[in-house]
C-alpha cells in the first residue's frame, strides 16, 4: 500500500475551501442570467396590452388604496437608455419630450397629470427642471387621503435627485414642492415615502463610472445602500452593504427591499434612529426581483422578476416596443409566514418574452368591483 500523503490531502482540502465559494458564486451567476434555461408562458392568455406606443417605459405603478386609481411614471424608451447608466455621456438629442405621469382607471382609460411649479407671484407654470423618472411613491395625508404627496426619483443631468409634488385627488395637475439632492443619494433607484418630507431611497450601486459599475454588478459586490431623509431634510445612511438594492416597500412596521445581485427580498425593521435592522430574507434561485408592490388589504408582496438578466440588460440598452421573445418575466406573490421572518412564494405568471419584452412592476388594482393586475 502506498504511503498516505498528508500534504496532498491538505492541499486538496485547502483548494476545496478556496474554490467552493467561487463555484457557488459562478453557479448563482449562471442561474441569474438564465443560462441554459427555457421558459414557457404561464397564465398569460387573459393578458392584454394597454396604451401601446403611449404608455412606454413605465418603471413604476402605485395604486391608491382609497380610490383604486393607478398612477404610472413613464418615459420615452429611446431617451431612457441614455441615463440608466450614470456616468456615461448623455445624448440630449434623444430626449424629445419630458417624462410623464399618468392616472389610469379600471376601464383602461387614462390621462396625463401635468407637473407644474409655482412662480414667485403665485402663477402656475410647467415644471421647468429636468425630469427623468425612475421609482416613485405616494404619501397620503392621514387627515385627508385625497391630499397626496408624490416623491419621484429624478435622474437629472450631473446628479440624481428626488422631486416632490403635492396633488389633490381628481385634479389634472400636481404642484412642485421641492427637489432634493445630496452626495448620499448618488444612485437612487426606488423610494419609500414616510411622510410629506421623510423617505427611504435605495442606492443600487456605489459607483458612477460605467466600468466600475459593471465590475461591481458582475462581481455581485455589496456596494448598495439605503438612505433616509428625515423631517428636517437631513440625510443619513440607514443601511449599507447590500447587493444592488432595487425596489422598496412597506407593510405596517416592516420594510421590504429587493436585492438584484443577491436575488432576494429582505425584511427590515426601522430602529429609533431610522436605521434598518435585518429580520430575515427570502432567496429567489432563478430570477431577479425589481420593484415590489404590497397589497394593502393583506400585506402580500408582488415581486416582478427578470428571468434572463443578460437579455434584459441588452434590452435596456437597445429598447423596443416590440417583443424580444427572449428576456422573460416572472411575477411572484410573497406571503409572510407566521412562524419565521420569511415568505411563502407563489409563481403567478411567466412570460417568456412573447407578451412583453420585460417588466419592472406588477400592481393589483381594485375599483368598481373589478380586480386586475397591471
Amino acid at each position: 500500500m502506498a504511503p498516505f500523503n498528508y500534504a496532498k490531502v491538505l492541499m486538496a482540502l485547502a483548494l476545496a475551501v478556496v474554490l467552493s465559494p467561487l463555484i457557488k458564486q459562478a453557479k448563482t451567476s449562471l442561474e441569474m442570467i438564465g443560462f441554459g434555461r427555457t421558459y414557457f408562458n404561464v397564465n398569460t392568455t387573459s393578458c392584454r396590452q394597454i396604451g401601446h406606443g403611449v404608455l412606454q417605459g413605465c418603471e413604476d405603478i402605485i395604486v391608491d388604496p382609497h380610490t383604486g386609481l393607478a398612477y404610472l411614471a413613464c418615459g420615452n424608451l429611446a431617451a431612457r437608455q441614455r441615463w440608466l447608466t450614470p456616468g456615461d455621456a448623455y445624448d440630449v438629442s434623444r430626449e424629445t419630450e419630458m417624462d410623464r405621469v399618468y392616472v389610469m382607471r379600471e376601464d383602461d382609460t387614462y390621462n396625463v397629470i401635468q407637473l407644474l411649479e409655482e412662480t414667485a407671484v403665485g402663477t402656475l407654470i410647467p415644471f421647468s427642471q429636468s425630469l427623468r423618472l425612475h421609482g416613485f411613491d405616494i404619501h397620503w395625508d392621514p387627515a385627508n387621503p385625497q391630499h397626496m404627496t408624490f416623491m419621484f426619483v429624478n435622474h437629472q443631468p450631473g446628479h440624481a435627485a428626488v422631486s416632490i409634488f403635492t396633488y389633490a385627488h381628481g385634479a389634472n395637475y400636481m404642484v412642485h414642492v421641492e427637489t432634493v439632492a445630496t452626495d448620499l443619494l448618488h444612485s437612487p433607484n426606488n423610494i419609500l415615502a414616510m411622510s410629506q418630507r421623510a423617505f427611504y431611497a435605495t442606492n443600487d450601486i456605489k459607483f458612477d463610472h460605467h466600468i466600475m459599475r459593471t465590475l461591481s454588478t458582475n462581481m455581485r459586490l455589496a456596494h448598495g445602500s439605503v438612505v433616509y431623509r428625515n423631517e428636517t431634510g437631513s440625510f443619513s445612511v440607514a443601511l449599507a452593504g447590500i447587493r444592488y438594492p432595487n425596489g422598496i416597500a412597506r407593510y405596517k412596521s416592516q420594510i421590504y427591499v429587493a436585492s438584484c445581485s443577491d436575488p432576494s427580498v429582505h425584511i427590515y425593521r426601522a430602529n429609533a434612529d431610522n436605521s434598518l435592522e435585518l429580520q430575515g430574507r427570502t432567496i429567489f434561485p432563478d430570477s431577479i426581483p425589481d420593484n415590489l408592490f404590497v397589497d394593502p388589504q393583506n400585506g402580500q408582496i408582488y415581486a416582478t422578476t427578470f428571468l434572463k438578466s443578460r437579455e434584459t440588460h441588452k434590452l435596456f440598452h437597445n429598447p423596443s416596443l416590440e417583443t424580444s421573445r427572449i428576456a422573460g418575466t416572472r411575477i411572484l406573490r410573497l406571503t409572510l409566514r407566521n412562524d419565521a421572518p420569511s415568505f411563502d412564494i407563489e409563481s403567478l405568471l411567466v412570460d417568456s418574452g412573447e407578451l412583453m419584452p420585460t417588466a419592472t412592476i406588477a400592481a393589483v388594482q381594485r375599483r368598481n368591483q373589478i380586480q386586475r393586475m397591471l
